[in-house]
């Protein structure tokens, strides 16, 4: 995506484009809000991508009588928009990793950083001149998140189930804040994020019992085998969104918000070589795998079925580079400019009145087709999906958000 601003990109409605629509890149979020981990192929399972919204922070108030703010909820960059510049890396153990080696048994890790809140001491600030070679450059704070809890740490670090809320349901996850390399960590990232002190802060891990039921806009089920699921991901396990489409958005924004980053937006896939607004017709696609490269794939299309438009909220306000929320210029006489991108998203892409809250619409939410999984349920080969690799939409409609139904 380092070259996401060239004009090339831009194809406008209507336009006529050679080829098929192609893979541009490919995004995992393992922390909900955080920032992204760009990967070059992804494995594709029933609830979207492996690794894609696994964890979740979260806070609880410890004092006070309100027994509703006693509940532990998820912080997003909605209230909290620092989040966006926690880095994420993401390891997974390899062929000559070993096997004794704690974090291979946990199938790898997340590395979180995040700048450091407090005043840098002088052996700090020395570290990071000889990491960096940059005087102005300000000292980190990393912490590992294991993949997965091995037995051990659940016994000894006493790691539990915990219900928590996400918007307006309930989720569950093992409560990771006891795991010492987490545990340090959570202090100064409640102080960087300006937490009150009131409240205390948690990492969540979703597991194979903690997936939820998708509960509105539905595929069709003669499509997609069975209900789908997802894990800390808002509704659908999988967004997709178009280049062309950002850039399309980006031309009406105010001359002081131009270009727009599409990260603002936050899809697992991201496609060019398609006209603005194109995906937005597609009902369901197949990815045709691209011939060559040496790690193995299942030699076959995954199918998905695209479900609705995706509604935006005020998270896409959130600059990913600065951490802070974007306006355009104040009127004269006004203190405050309006929110962008937002505000030119509710001018010009409120193209249907399905959801009323609604903050204009952009990208699709889909939905992986349990045929993908069946054809290759005796192989050790993943469905894996690779940048490069070509779509071929089988089946184009009219999409309403909600129309598709509540119930299978």
């Amino acid at each position: 995506m380092a070259d996401q601003y060239d004009p090339k990109f831009s194809q406008s409605l209507g336009t006529t484009v050679n080829g098929s629509p192609r893979i541009k890149a490919i995004y995992l979020h393992p922390v909900k809000s955080c920032g992204p981990v760009e990967v070059d192929r992804a494995l594709l399972t029933k609830t979207g991508f492996m690794y894609d919204r696994c964890f979740a922070l979260a806070t609880k108030t410890v004092t006070g009588d309100d027994a509703a703010a006693s509940k532990w909820r998820f912080i997003s960059q909605r209230t909290k928009p620092l989040m966006s510049q926690i880095k994420a890396e993401l390891w997974l153990p390899h062929k000559d990793s070993d096997a004794h080696d704690p974090l291979v048994q946990s199938g790898g890790c997340v590395v979180l950083t995040f700048e450091d809140p407090d005043l840098p001491s002088r052996i700090d600030r020395v570290e990071t001149f000889f990491y960096t070679w940059d005087y102005s450059a300000k000292p980190q704070v990393s912490f590992i998140v294991p993949l997965n809890v091995t037995v051990t740490q659940v016994e000894e670090f006493q790691v539990k189930m915990t219900t928590f809320i996400i918007h307006d349901r309930d989720a569950k996850g093992l409560d990771m804040g006891r795991i010492p390399s987490i545990a340090t960590a959570l202090p100064k990232l409640k102080r960087y994020l300006g937490i009150n002190e009131g409240q205390i802060l948690t990492l969540f891990k979703c597991t194979p019992d903690t997936l939820t039921l998708t509960n509105e806009n539905l595929a069709p089920l003669e499509y997609i085998g069975s209900p789908a699921l997802h894990g800390y991901t808002d509704s659908q396990p999988i967004n997709i969104n178009s280049l062309s489409s950002v850039q399309a958005v980006s031309a009406h924004l105010p001359t002081e918000n131009q270009p727009m980053n599409a990260l603002r937006f936050r899809a697992n896939i991201w496609i060019s070589n398609a006209p603005a607004y194109e995906e937005e017709t597609w009902k369901r696609f197949c990815i045709l795998p691209k011939s060559g490269g040496t790690q193995p794939r299942a030699s076959i299309a995954p199918t998905i079925s695209v479900v609705c438009r995706t509604s935006r909220c005020t998270m896409p306000n959130v600059d990913p580079e600065s951490g802070k929320f974007d306006t355009d210029n104040p009127l004269p006489g006004k203190k405050r400019g309006k929110p962008q991108p937002s505000t030119t998203l509710m001018k010009y892409r409120t193209v249907e009145t399905g959801n009323n809250g609604a903050l204009g619409y952009l990208g699709m939410h889909c939905v992986p087709e349990d045929r993908n999984f069946k054809e290759v349920e005796e192989n050790e080969v993943g469905v894996y999906v690779k940048v490069g690799d070509e779509i071929e939409v089988l089946e184009r409609g009219v999409h309403l958000y909600g129309s598709t139904g509540n119930d299978y």
